[in-house]
């Protein structure tokens, strides 16, 4: 079962002009959370908004009021005392997001050069294609001078998801993975939005692009579209192997089912 929050009372109709918006699920990640709001003020693209949703016991100090602060930046809050929640936290954003085409997207993530007007402005273009990106790992866990960013890209690390193992899934086995799809809204909440059952890390992200290309659709993994991914420690309560283990058979008893 999947289910789609409710929108709060407060949001109002999708702008015209709003085309994307960024759903950034957070929790405990200050450096990464810094660095990507640093970004945001200096390079977002005008028609882009920004969606932090923390899912933890209490609100950050401060986070609300720092997001006000920036360009079309908004925060919610999900009580989740315990093992992050990230899908129930997307589907919040999902209800309150006001563009056209919705991604989620990482804390831990930034754009290379113009990646992100790039990569909308490809979507637009291509409405029946799930237009998605590769990432880089970096031993950086912030950046916070953004004429850095193509170097460090340059020096980065190829990331899981295209090592062979995973790789052999993605073009033998019919698993689809893209790294920050862009999702028009509409489709994504005809869909009922991310499946609650997925609690904590894994599974999520491929079972939700799976049945958004049922109608279809294609999945397209552009070179260049580039993200920077900083380093972080190990998450608690979100990725433990308990966790990880039944999201994965969860997915693939859902994916049995319909084959």
């Amino acid at each position: 079962m999947h289910r789609l929050t409710m929108p709060p009372p407060q949001c109002q109709p999708c702008s015209d002009t709003m085309q994307l918006s960024l759903l950034v699920t957070y929790r405990d990640r200050p450096a990464q959370l810094t660095s990507l709001l640093h970004w945001w003020q200096q390079m977002a693209p005008a028609a882009a908004e920004l969606w932090l949703l923390e899912a933890s016991a209490v609100p950050s100090p401060g986070l609300p009021e720092r997001l006000r602060q920036l360009p079309r930046s908004h925060y919610l809050h999900l009580s989740c005392p315990g093992v992050f929640h990230k899908t129930r936290a997307l589907n919040l954003g999902l209800a309150a997001a006001q563009g056209n085409w919705v991604t989620p997207f990482d804390v831990d993530l930034l754009p290379v050069g113009a990646t992100l007007t790039r990569h909308l402005a490809i979507a637009q273009q291509a409405p029946q294609l799930l237009i998605s990106g590769y990432r880089l790992l970096s031993p950086l866990t912030a950046l916070d001078d953004l004429a850095c960013l193509p170097a460090a890209a340059a020096t980065a690390a190829i990331a899981p998801e295209d090592q062979p193992t995973a790789l052999r899934k993605h073009l033998l086995q019919g698993e689809r993975f893209g790294v920050v799809p862009l999702l028009q809204r509409d489709r994504l909440q005809a869909l009922g939005g991310w499946d609650e059952q997925f609690v904590g890390w894994g599974g999520e992200d491929q079972d939700l692009i799976e049945r958004y290309l049922a109608d279809g659709r294609h999945l397209c993994r552009s070179p260049d579209l580039v993200y920077l991914h900083l380093a972080h420690e190990r998450d608690r309560q979100w990725s433990e192997a308990e966790w990880v283990a039944k999201n994965r058979a969860y997915y693939y008893a859902k994916r049995d089912a319909t084959l």
